[in-house]
């Protein structure tokens, strides 16, 4: 992980952005990737840390992390938690000798009376942390211009995701990485990249093929898309923060803009502890644009296989073809994983013309 300083590194995309950049830094978030980890497979156990995380820890003990500011750590799943308190253990005993102060960011996503005011604390000491790692203590003002700028971004993420809808004009295997930009490019460049995509994407004819929807557990790489993509499908939506859900809805520019970040990313950060009724009504109210489901369920799954119960049934009632695919989303589908994509597609070019015409 080689990257422009000054730079911290998150390990999922539910740190507010606009305070990174505010305090002076460059946002880099863990991603996945298909290459070995054996530094990492040292100390961690098989089919628990999910591929980002391996890939973190990997560039943790091999001192790629070396120059990061920080490293943070948000409290979004058991296992960014357990990640945690490994990195800081890898620390006490001499593992990693060349790491950043690791920080814990406790953003918790429950309804509870307190929750707001914990969450408002913590990302005032989030902001506060970053301020003393880069010596620049960012005013209202200047968190106001960092959150004006990510929602123009996000409008224009908004406007890549509407050319999906309906009639979607762009594969998701070629759309995913322009979305999953938001999180670590310049909201000026973002936009500038983002509309000439978009203007680009808006002259293309609507692509033929059975519109699928990707959900379960989230991706952070379009693997599986191009799996989908390569049986004559489009991959219209994704559950998660890099694809459909990377913009989410605007900030709130008022007098408390700490506050109001903390009430953004409570209600958007998409992951592990997002409410399962809230992702459960986002992907029922995708089914009525889509002719087919693939539900990702990797090994290191413990959260979202839970749900997959009650959207079999509800696939089923709805007669929607779907697949459940259990490989790790970064590594090749086998040949059984590309005959039951056939398959699904297939079934679902049938419902498409039924549909449709």
């Amino acid at each position: 992980m080689r990257v422009q300083e000054p730079y911290v590194v998150a390990s999922w995309p539910s740190v507010p952005v606009e305070i990174v950049r505010a305090a002076g830094f460059r946002a880099v978030m863990a991603r996945g990737a298909p290459d070995p980890t054996p530094a990492a497979d040292a100390h961690l156990e098989p089919s628990i840390f999910p591929n980002r995380l391996r890939h973190l820890v990997e560039d943790a003990v091999t001192g790629r992390l070396s120059r990061a500011a920080r490293i943070i750590i948000p409290r979004t799943s058991d296992t960014d938690y357990k990640c945690f308190l490994y990195l800081r253990e890898f620390v006490r005993r001499g593992v990693a000798t060349a790491l950043a102060p690791i920080v814990l960011f406790d953003l918790l996503q429950s309804r509870g009376a307190d929750v707001r005011n914990h969450d408002v604390a913590r990302t005032r000491a989030l902001l506060d942390e970053l301020a003393s790692g880069s010596g620049r203590m960012p005013s209202s003002d200047d968190l106001r211009r960092e959150i004006a700028r990510a929602n123009a971004a996000r409008a224009a993420a908004r406007r890549l995701v509407s050319l999906r809808r309906t009639a979607p004009r762009v594969a998701g295997n070629e759309i995913f990485p322009l979305l999953a930009a938001f999180w670590e490019m310049e909201p000026d460049r973002y936009v500038e990249m983002a509309s000439d995509a978009a203007s680009r994407i808006a002259a293309c004819p609507p692509l033929a093929g059975p519109r699928v929807l990707l959900t379960g557990a989230p991706v952070d790489g379009q693997t599986l898309h191009e799996a989908i993509e390569s049986h004559g499908a489009v991959v219209v939506a994704e559950v998660g923060p890099w694809g459909s859900g990377a913009a989410g809805d605007d900030v709130r520019i008022d007098d408390d803009p700490v506050a109001a970040l903390a009430d953004k990313y409570r209600a958007d950060a998409i992951g592990a502890r997002t409410p399962v009724d809230s992702l459960r009504r986002w992907t029922e109210s995708m089914l009525d644009e889509v002719d087919a489901v693939v539900v990702s369920l990797p090994p290191d799954d413990a959260v979202f296989g839970w749900d997959y119960p009650a959207l079999r049934d509800v696939l089923q009632a709805r007669r929607i073809p779907h697949l459940c695919l259990r490989c790790d989303p970064y590594d090749t589908p086998t040949p059984a994983d590309h005959a039951a994509l056939g398959a699904m597609v297939s079934a679902a070019s049938r419902l498409q013309e039924a549909r449709h015409g």
